[in-house]
């Protein structure tokens, strides 16, 4: 043991963890991030969707681990598997069940503070173990993986970053098999990072056969042998794929259910604008939000880097082949980060929405390694490298100096550094036969981890980060609104205010929102067709009705108290839905902040009704009309919903206008505001809604009833429903539509409103004929249901989704999709007992290969451990 710890320390594998963990910490410290202070970690997508991805990753191992396969806080229920794969499978996240829901953005510090250190480590293994450098030289090259462009501009990507760790350790196991044919260890931690993160892992997988060819280079010269060990280095990478299939298989089903649809039909083939604006990455501090969204490639590493780099094609230990065969992986990783076939084919085939370039920490890494060999192998300075560096030094400067104007990504001070950093990097390189190897090293270190640091500083430094406070705030009102909730029964729970899309699965409940990138396609069709928020990422039941309400089991509703606090991270700060129909509810609690509310229609999640279900219909473009559909085909229900409500308007500062629909709105003074009033007087007391087009999204229009600006959801892509009046019977309504933009387009507005009476008594039928004795979790339901004569269907409010089977009285029965999406079965009259039940699609054929392909990998293990023992007897019994 204690030698042990003596080789950790002498081989710095502590300081190759110690030095980039502790500058992350210690900027984070001064940043105050909590546990330090009041601001938190939480930016972009890690406080808008990865903390509730992590909050539901514990709620499912502490509490339901149904959720791994099915969640019901995910939409209006959704598969997870693959949203486990894609986001929560790496065994670090486990750290965070130390941390509540409230406490998660310390956690989530301290695991990325983790993680940087556990890079540096485990390149600083690779550099020493295969001996590429020293230790000395090898802290410079793994601070300088750590602390690379990629990893501070995805330092919030938690997800990706256990691949820049694993890089290492599948090159050195890489090597291993190459050199020495020892495949076992390459074979099972390439499966590992497959299972890990299979997006990230396919990039790897990409460069993986090219570094092989690289590697069997430089160590082999004939043909024969050279091939026959890169086709054994090809079946190695296959078996892993193999063994990794019980994650790969049900991932790419469901992936082909939503995103993987939108795999290109076509090929952008031009390159980007500017490409020599690439090498400006190289600069300190050279990423910020617009490069965040749709930037270059984030290729930063110390200048010292890019001298060792250029070292490396002029010495002799290295053979002028392999040399080629480095410049092309280069120039191949070059040319992708300008040109769209290669940058697509590097992103599964598809455009990264946001962080571009996302393969680019693996072009770093063969860089780094280059340079590596580079600045350990040489044993003085070399003038032609010293000219080239010094040249581009000179033209990164020129570049950025020439481009100032025009980029917003790299200022002059930032040039001003790294001149200097460049240059003096460049004269203790040129110095290196007057200095002790040792003591050279370190100077290089010292200024490798000073542009390191100064990048993560400026570059971290371009973002605002969520407090922890405000944070905090929000999820303790969503914790005390819904912890009290009925333990009974199914239900969801609406909300009239967020933090996030994801505060449904973060909190532990049945939801009507959510937020990732394994949406399959049907649930945006779903959320669209019911005059919800929706696209391909994610969805929001944030424009609700009295009778979506009903339809979909909104059993309570969570909203800010009225009159409450508007600080930061308050549930009215927060408010993203306007529901004056809310009153029609029952109060049952208020407390600080938040009221929770219940309504007394839901429907049961699970009931017979008549076939008359199978003809309602979805009416494009027309969610009240398509909710009274599916209503009345429920409960026999006729003339709920009045259509075509009248109402006058008004317009002020708006050219004049023929009508409302088919109409552009124009202002007549752009820099005044342009209003569209609507009038009406309600004649009962019922709910109204008033119907918004598309073209008002995206804050094309700001709105207010009765002078009062309302909260909306800005970003939508369906026509939606506005409650605009409850309970105000001949009161005068009016609703202002205020233009943002000089135009505007009107279409789809129309009035209704819905008998809140005859829904409430329609409801109570449906009511006392729904599953009795239910039974159920995530991805099960099992009850009794007694259909009566006229009742020829199970009807379900489950979305429709390959992996849900039903059994009547035990007997399969085919599935039947209602109303576009929702399953069902065709049943008899009578008692019957009912399941319903969830399988992951596929599941099982991956379980059984990955099963076979470990049996496998465990035969030819033990083959060649019998051939080694009894290669070993003849060789002992030779030397007697």
């Amino acid at each position: 043991m204690l030698e042990k710890i003596r080789k950790i320390i002498l081989n710095h594998y502590f300081l190759s963890f110690a030095l980039p963990a502790l500058i992350m910490l210690f900027y984070f410290y001064y940043r105050k991030m909590a546990p330090f202070g009041n601001s938190s970690i939480l930016t972009v997508d890690l406080g808008q969707q990865y903390v509730d991805m992590f909050s539901g990753m514990r709620e499912t191992i502490l509490h339901q681990p149904n959720q791994l396969f099915y969640s019901f806080a995910k939409n209006f229920g959704g598969e997870m598997f693959s949203e486990w794969s894609y986001y929560l499978f790496s065994p670090l996240n486990l750290l965070l069940l130390f941390f509540n829901q409230a406490n998660l953005p310390s956690g989530i510090l301290f695991l990325t503070v983790v993680r940087f250190g556990l890079a540096g480590l485990s390149m600083q293994y690779l550099l020493v173990r295969r001996n590429f450098t020293g230790k000395e030289m090898g802290l410079l090259i793994s601070s300088s993986y750590a602390l690379s462009g990629w990893f501070v501009a995805n330092q919030v990507n938690l997800l990706w970053q256990d691949q820049i760790i694993l890089l290492p350790l599948i090159i050195y196991a890489a090597i291993k098999l190459i050199n020495e044919q020892k495949y076992l260890p390459f074979v099972l931690i390439f499966a590992f990072s497959i299972i890990d993160n299979f997006y990230i892992a396919y990039m790897i997988g990409i460069f993986l056969p090219m570094f092989a060819i690289w590697q069997i280079s430089r160590y082999y010269s004939k043909f024969l042998n050279q091939s026959l060990i890169f086709l054994r280095f090809l079946s190695s990478m296959l078996l892993s794929v193999l063994i990794s299939s019980v994650v790969l298989i049900p991932t790419a089903f469901q992936l082909i259910q939503g995103k993987g649809q939108d795999t290109i039909a076509s090929i952008d083939w031009g390159f980007i604008q500017k490409p020599y604006l690439v090498i400006l990455k190289l600069i300190p501090g050279s990423f910020n939000f617009s490069q965040m969204k749709t930037g270059l490639a984030n290729i930063f590493v110390p200048f010292i880097i890019i001298i060792g780099l250029i070292t490396y094609f002029s010495i002799k230990q290295e053979k002028i082949s392999t040399k080629i065969i480095s410049g092309l992986i280069i120039a191949l990783y070059s040319l992708s980060f300008v040109w769209q076939p290669l940058n697509i084919l590097f992103h599964m085939m598809q455009y990264p929405v946001w962080y571009p370039y996302r393969y680019s920490f693996i072009f770093s890494f063969f860089i780094l390694l280059l340079a590596a060999i580079g600045l350990e192998k040489s044993k003085h300075a070399n003038f032609p490298s010293f000219v080239l560096s010094l040249l581009l030094i000179a033209v990164i400067s020129s570049v950025a100096v020439f481009f100032n104007k025009k980029i917003n990504f790299v200022n002059s001070q930032q040039v001003r550094l790294f001149i200097f950093l460049s240059v003096s990097a460049l004269l203790v390189y040129m110095v290196r036969s007057y200095m002790k190897h040792d003591v050279w090293a370190y100077f290089l270190l010292l200024i490798g981890l000073t542009s390191s640091a100064l990048n993560a500083y400026i570059s971290t430094n371009n973002f605002s980060y969520l407090t922890n406070s405000e944070y905090q705030r929000t999820v303790k009102a969503l914790q005390q609104s819904t912890s009290d909730l009925s333990k009974k029964g199914f239900y969801r729970v609406g909300q009239t205010f967020s933090r996030t899309r994801g505060d449904a699965f973060a909190t532990g409940y049945n939801g009507g929102m959510h937020f990732s990138s394994t949406v399959d396609k049907t649930t945006p069709e779903l959320f669209g067709a019911f005059g919800q928020v929706a696209n391909d990422y994610y969805t929001s039941y944030s424009f609700g009705t009295v009778l979506t309400d009903a339809i979909f089991d909104m059993k309570y509703f969570i909203s800010p108290v009225y009159g409450g606090s508007n600080a930061a991270g308050s549930p009215k700060a927060m408010a993203d839905s306007y529901r004056p129909d809310l009153t029609n509810y029952r109060l049952l609690q208020s407390r600080n902040q938040v009221m929770t509310i219940k309504n007394k229609n839901a429907l049961p999640i699970i009931f017979p009704t008549s076939s008359k279900v199978l003809k309602s219909k979805i009416i494009p473009e027309n969610p009240i009309l398509t909710s009274n559909s599916l209503w009345e085909g429920i409960t026999g229900t006729k003339n709920l919903v009045q259509s075509n409500v009248p109402f006058s308007y008004s317009t002020e500062n708006i050219k004049t206008l023929i009508s409302l629909n088919g109409q552009t709105a124009q202002k007549i003074n752009s820099g005044q505001d342009a209003v569209i009033n609507i009038s009406f007087k309600p004649n009962t007391n019922g709910s109204y809604y008033l119907t918004l087009p598309v073209s008002f999204a995206n804050n094309a229009t700001w709105i207010t009833v009765n002078g009062e600006t309302i909260p909306q959801y800005a970003n939508r892509e369906n026509v939606v429903a506005l409650n605009v009046a409850n309970h105000d019977k001949n009161l005068q309504i009016t609703i202002g539509i205020h233009l943002n933009y000089s135009e505007l387009f009107l279409n789809d507005l129309e009035l209704y409103s819905i008998n809140d009476s005859k829904l409430a008594k329609s409801a109570n039928k449906v009511q006392k004929t729904g599953i009795k004795n239910l039974k159920f979790n995530q991805t099960s339901f099992t009850g009794e249901v007694d259909v009566k004569k006229n009742q020829k269907i199970l009807m379900t409010t489950i979305p429709a989704a390959p992996g849900w089977k039903i059994k009547i009285d035990g007997k399969n029965t085919p599935v039947k999709t209602i109303d576009n999406y929702f399953i069902g079965a065709k049943i008899k009259q009578g008692r019957h007992k009912v399941q319903i039940y969830y399988q992951e699609p596929y599941l099982g054929v991956a379980s059984a290969i990955t099963l076979i392909s470990i049996l496998l990998v465990t035969l030819i293990e033990i083959n060649k451990r019998k051939k080694f023992f009894t290669i070993s007897k003849i060789l002992k019994n030779n030397k007697k």
